[in-house]
């Protein structure tokens, strides 16, 4: 078995959805983590990719490279390789956005002329409406909690860099403005702050600024990878994964910086750690059998058990 993807909780805080390739191509699957069961929801030829829960829990939005003759089109491994970037370091920010009513989803297809837009659509996947427009790789896109704004990554100037947008694709207004990589916005829980990675420090570090782009702030300084941040639901924490001791661990720290824990230690990776729903769990990736299975333990990083096999 091959995951692709880290781990996605459903609302209901027991169930977890993942991408997982058990006979050759990737489907999406969710498995219980008190009993183990685990269903196959997509059962298709092609790779079935970033499974993403509505708010509701009834529905699951993920990406497909199956054939599909009418653009916008799914995501191809050429925006997954831009730069080298965005799938080593970003990779979970492929997954569909919902809005917080669960009735509008956003996420980047490659159209008609070649780049990835960003497009609005209903939870059925019809009435898709691009809401960028310009020849640059404009991906990653995210509602914020209120739904009124969408936080995204564009390479329009040139690098790769972090822009905020009206829920309607008005107002693209850029938040960040370096000469290095600012990539992977995750929006706090409360959506007065976003937090991202950047290597203008010269490795890649985890950042935090206001909504607006002000108040830019390293939370880490390490002469190492820090990468993949995410809020914990009440807003306290930022969970994370670093190679700073020579294999990727997962980290939490307090949302100023101060207070780091080392979740994980092993000879292994351990990566895209993703809080449960109540913020008691935390579910992640490990390499500790040799192929990458699928994790969960205590939000202090105790009673550590795999779901996947």
């Amino acid at each position: 078995m091959s995951l692709h993807s880290g781990p996605a909780w459903a609302p209901n805080g027991h169930v977890i959805a993942f991408s997982a390739a058990y006979t050759g191509n990737y489907n999406i699957h969710t498995i219980d983590i008190w009993s183990g069961e685990n269903n196959v929801v997509s059962a298709h030829p092609a790779n079935d990719l970033y499974p993403s829960w509505s708010p509701n829990g009834r529905w699951l939005a993920y990406y497909s490279d199956r054939p599909n003759e009418i653009g916008p089109f799914p995501p191809d491994t050429v925006v997954y390789k831009v730069r080298g970037l965005y799938e080593t370091y970003a990779r979970d920010g492929y997954r569909p956005s919902w809005s917080p009513d669960g009735r509008t989803i956003v996420a980047h297809f490659r159209g008609e002329k070649g780049n990835y837009e960003i497009y609005r659509m209903n939870r059925e996947g019809r009435d898709r409406v691009p809401i960028t427009d310009n020849m640059a790789t404009d991906v990653h896109p995210k509602f914020s909690p209120d739904g009124s704004k969408i936080v995204f990554v564009s390479d329009r100037d040139y690098q790769p860099e972090i822009y905020v947008m009206n829920a309607d694709g008005s107002e693209q207004t850029r938040l960040t403005n370096s000469p290095s990589f600012d990539i992977d916005p995750v929006w706090s829980p409360d959506g007065s702050k976003i937090a991202f990675i950047s290597n203008r420090l010269g490795f890649f570090d985890i950042f935090v600024m206001d909504a607006d782009g002000g108040n830019k702030i390293s939370l880490t300084q390490t002469p190492a990878i820090d990468m993949a941040p995410v809020w914990s639901p009440d807003g306290e924490k930022i969970l994370f994964s670093s190679n700073r001791n020579g294999y990727f661990d997962l980290f939490v720290m307090n949302a100023d910086g101060t207070g780091l824990v080392q979740l994980t230690s092993s000879e292994h990776h351990e990566i895209y750690g993703t809080w449960s729903p109540r913020g008691s769990r935390i579910a992640y990736l490990s390499s500790e059998r040799g192929e990458m299975n699928l994790y969960v333990m205590n939000a202090n990083g105790r009673r550590k058990r795999q779901l996947t096999r």
